[in-house]
Formats: C-alpha cells, sequence, structure tokens
C-alpha cells in the first residue's frame, strides 16, 4: 500500500486512466494535482476517506459484488470492521457475491447500538437494499454470529426462508453470561489493546509485539494514543486515523455482550457452526449451537484460530465450507 504508482512503472497516461477510474468507482473528486501528490493507495485511501461522508459511515460493504448467484451477508465479530473478511470473501469465488455488514457506532456519529435485536433489525434494513425477498444466506464471525442468528429469527417471523446461517468460532447467546464473568479485558484497557495488537498480525501482517508494560507505566490518559501511534507506524491504522477510532472500536466490542442477549425462539432452519481447531476462544466442540436451531446442527472443522480462519491460508477452508452448505441448502 505504501509503493508508488510511478515507481512501479505508471505513467502520466495511466495514471490519469486510474484517477479517472477512481472518482467513477467512488463518486468523490480526485484531481490531477491531488493524484500525483499521493500516489499510494494508502495516501490515496487518506485522500479519499477526508472527502467522502459514504466511505466514512457506509454499514454496507462490497466485499465481493459481483456474479449471478444469490448474495452471503457476513456480519464481523466484536471489532465492528468487514476488513477482516475480504480473504475469505475473495475465496468464496468471482460468481458468489459477498457484502459485510459493518457495525454501527464504529464510523460517522451514531452511537453504537445496546440491543443486538436493534443491531439486527438496522442490518436487515441495509440488506434489504441488495436483496428485498429471500431466501437469504446469512454468517457472521464471533458476536456477529450472534446477530446474524437475531437476524434470521426477526426475518423467520416475516414469513421469510433464511437458507443458510453459518456461525464462525462462536460462543452461543446461552453461554456469553458465564463466559464473560470470568474475563477482564472489557475493562482492562492495556489488556484489551494486547488482544487487538495479536489479531492485528494475521490481519495486517503486524510482525511486532505491543509492550503491555510500557503501556501501564503512562498516565490512564496517554495509553490510547500511545497505542494508535504503535498502530500507526505498523501499518494496522492508516496514517490518518485519529485517536479516537480505538475510542470508538472499544465501544462498539463492549456494546455486544453487555447486551445480554437471549434469543426468544429458535431457528427453523440449518444452521452451521464452523469451529476453529486451534480456537483458543472456544472451549468445546459446539459452544451450544446445537440447542439454537430445530434442526441437526452441522459442525465444521476449520483450520486456524479464532482470529486467522478467516485470513489466509485458512480462509479457503471457511469459503469451502460456506459454499457447501450453499449447496446443499438448494436454493440459487
Amino acid at each position: 500500500m505504501k509503493d508508488d504508482f510511478f515507481a512501479l512503472g505508471g505513467d502520466r497516461d495511466t495514471a490519469e486512466a486510474l484517477r479517472a477510474e477512481i472518482v467513477a468507482r467512488f463518486d468523490t473528486p480526485l484531481s490531477r494535482e491531488a493524484f500525483l501528490e499521493a500516489p499510494t493507495i494508502e495516501r490515496l485511501g487518506c485522500h479519499l476517506r477526508a472527502h467522502s461522508r459514504r466511505l466514512n459511515e457506509a454499514p454496507l460493504v462490497e466485499l465481493q459484488p459481483h456474479g449471478p448467484k444469490r448474495p452471503f451477508f457476513f456480519l464481523p465479530g466484536g471489532e465492528g470492521t468487514t476488513l477482516n473478511a475480504y480473504a475469505f470473501a475473495r475465496r468464496m469465488g468471482p460468481d458468489q457475491p459477498v457484502y459485510g455488514l459493518q457495525s454501527r457506532g464504529l464510523y460517522g456519529d451514531r452511537p453504537p447500538f445496546s440491543r443486538i435485536e436493534d443491531m439486527a433489525a438496522d442490518h436487515l434494513e441495509s440488506l434489504r437494499t441488495v436483496q428485498p425477498r429471500g431466501p437469504y444466506l446469512l454468517g457472521g464471525h464471533c458476536a456477529g454470529g450472534w446477530v446474524a442468528l437475531e437476524m434470521a429469527l426477526q426475518l423467520q417471523r416475516r414469513g421469510e426462508q433464511v437458507a443458510v446461517l453459518a456461525v464462525c468460532d462462536a460462543w452461543s447467546p446461552a453461554i456469553v453470561g458465564a463466559r464473560m464473568a470470568n474475563e477482564t479485558f472489557l475493562d482492562d484497557l492495556v489488556e484489551f489493546c494486547a488482544i487487538a495488537a495479536a489479531g492485528f498480525r494475521y490481519w495486517f501482517g503486524v510482525d511486532s509485539r505491543l509492550d503491555s508494560d510500557e503501556m501501564r507505566a503512562l498516565a490512564p490518559e496517554q495509553r490510547i494514543a500511545h497505542f494508535m501511534r504503535w498502530a500507526r507506524e505498523h501499518g494496522a491504522y492508516a496514517p490518518d486515523e485519529p485517536d479516537t477510532r480505538f475510542e470508538r472500536l472499544l465501544a462498539v466490542f463492549r456494546s455486544y455482550p453487555r447486551a445480554g442477549y437471549v434469543p426468544t425462539e429458535r431457528f427453523q432452519g440449518p444452521l452451521t457452526f464452523l469451529r476453529a481447531i486451534d480456537s483458543k476462544f472456544c472451549e468445546t466442540p459446539t459452544e451450544g449451537w446445537e440447542d439454537v436451531t430445530t434442526q441437526p446442527l452441522r459442525l465444521r472443522m476449520v483450520p486456524g484460530n479464532h482470529v486467522s480462519l478467516l485470513t489466509e491460508p485458512h480462509a479457503e477452508a471457511v469459503a469451502h465450507e460456506v459454499r457447501a452448505a450453499i449447496a446443499e441448502s438448494g436454493v440459487s
């Protein structure tokens, strides 16, 4: 992302063609001068975000919008961003559209929802702009699995069919309270930063350790700024990301377990649970998901851990199982 367009062999003619394509694709002003001043993906991204409200706030993200098949809608985990699902979306194939549903509160002016039911209803509004009627194909990672489940239940009550519900390495809603009682990272900022940094290793290839002791030596009000400097220096965040981005991430992350979500009914369709073989997050093979559905649980073990299962080289195995679930559903 930091490579210079012209150092890679680009010239003025190809630069102008690329600039015109960027303007058409993102509907955002980009002058010739601005392109020449910022001829890297990273700096162009900063420019586009600075001039586009839509790029900052759109809850629906086109991870892979091409192909004639019924779209698959994916809910990210507690981090709220669909960024870590790009490898999975590409592995779904060029003919299988995949859309991500990004959490409210991460960007824009709106705070996070405090109820899973409200998150699901909001995402259904976005989903219907792409696909007004079912059958629907839904999936989610970690806490995103709870939201995907609630979306499926709300659609079920409306008489819509959810042909696929795929949950990746998640606790079922019934056991969240008991598991979270022993966790401290929600209230310990340094511990949460260390967990986020470990995730960056898989999402962004950040091969550097965050020094938690150094963070604890700082005054509490300095810790987020310190973490964001580290993240920007190592490419986990873009140069223009403000320190408040991590505060928003933390608020979104906390909103899921604190919602106290309890499904009001059981899902009547097929549920696939993709459990990471090396997961330290999940403690049992099924994590209670068999109690969420009236049909036999479709359990599949996939390579990787709680974070890496959606990244290379493991994304292909997850995509394979989701494609198989779609094929078994018989919808087209």
